[in-house]
């Protein structure tokens, strides 16, 4: 049996991540030129002919989300008129999941209408980390792999030897994932009942379960503004917690929030590099899940290279 070597291009987007994933694979040089102009238009280069006609596309689409998404359009687009058969994209961080639903009247699903727009190009597969809730699906007809994080915190935590006496889902929308990662450990579930009137503003009512000096992590998709989670915190501690440990898969950060983590009451927060973060504190912690996405492009390989 023999495996070919992946062909991977990648955007401009978390460039660190990416370029250590293609370590792996020994692929040292990114075949694409990415050239912006002064009025924000981009072009597309590749630097080599692609003999194989199966690629896979590295691109998260964080901030800037747009300059990342019409970066991904014309790679993809660049890629069909060189007659490129199929295409797998590879995407850690999706950005307009949270936009899954109707908010309002007459409002736009806008993460219906991104995938509206991937459906034009006819692509294979997208392999993504996590997204925010499970409507992100029912959104695609593009087909999906939606790979967890769980595994990676468990590891995490058990490599540290953590203690931990109970797991958090932060709202009632994440209790699958707080309960995947204590049935995982064997803990107790509790639960925080907290609603969202309005964007970026939380109200608490409730915790589900007994939190007094207990050592705790909480579990959640994404760290956006941080102060969700910063409520969160203070509304435990003010219940008498002994420790809080926070795991987050994407770290959004909008406009540096992640200074309020650091005078925060949260004592440690782990993050993934799904986006880049490049700001060392002893607060917050990187764990890397590029072995997922490695693991995934390996799949794909064995199903169509296999000899």
């Amino acid at each position: 049996m023999r495996i070919l070597k992946p062909n991977i291009i990648f955007g401009d987007s978390n460039l660190n991540f990416f370029q250590s994933l293609l370590k792996i694979f020994n692929i040292k040089i990114n075949y694409i030129k990415i050239e912006k102009f002064k009025d924000n238009e981009y072009k597309i280069q590749f630097l080599k002919k692609f003999n194989e006609k199966i690629i896979f596309i590295l691109q998260s689409l964080s901030n800037p989300i747009h300059d990342n998404l019409i970066n991904l359009f014309l790679i993809i687009d660049s890629l069909k008129k060189i007659c490129i058969k199929k295409i797998y994209l590879i995407i850690p961080y999706f950005c307009y999941s949270r936009q899954d639903k109707i908010f309002n009247e007459n409002s736009s699903i806008s993460i219906k209408l991104i995938s509206n727009l991937l459906d034009f190009f006819n692509i294979n597969k997208i392999v993504t980390l996590e997204p925010h809730s499970s409507n992100f699906e029912c959104c695609f007809n593009t087909p999906l792999k939606i790979l967890k994080s769980t595994s990676l915190f468990v590891n995490d935590i058990v490599k540290n030897n953590t203690k931990i006496d109970i797991i958090i889902s932060p709202d009632i929308g994440g209790v699958m994932r707080a309960k995947n990662l204590a049935n995982y450990l064997n803990l107790e579930l509790v639960i925080i009942d907290k609603r969202r009137p309005i964007s970026n503003y939380i109200k608490i009512f409730c915790v589900i379960g007994n939190v007094e000096l207990k050592q705790c992590v909480i579990v959640d998709d994404i760290i956006d503004t941080g102060n969700s989670i910063i409520e969160v915190t203070n509304f435990l501690f003010f219940n008498k917690i002994k420790n809080v440990i926070i795991y987050v898969t994407h770290s959004v950060f909008s406009e540096k929030s992640f200074i309020k983590i650091y005078n925060s009451k949260i004592n440690k927060l782990i993050i993934t590099d799904t986006i880049n973060f490049q700001y060392d504190n002893n607060k917050i912690k990187i764990i890397t899940t590029k072995y997922l996405f490695i693991e995934e492009i390996k799949k794909i390989m064995l199903e169509k290279y296999e000899i």
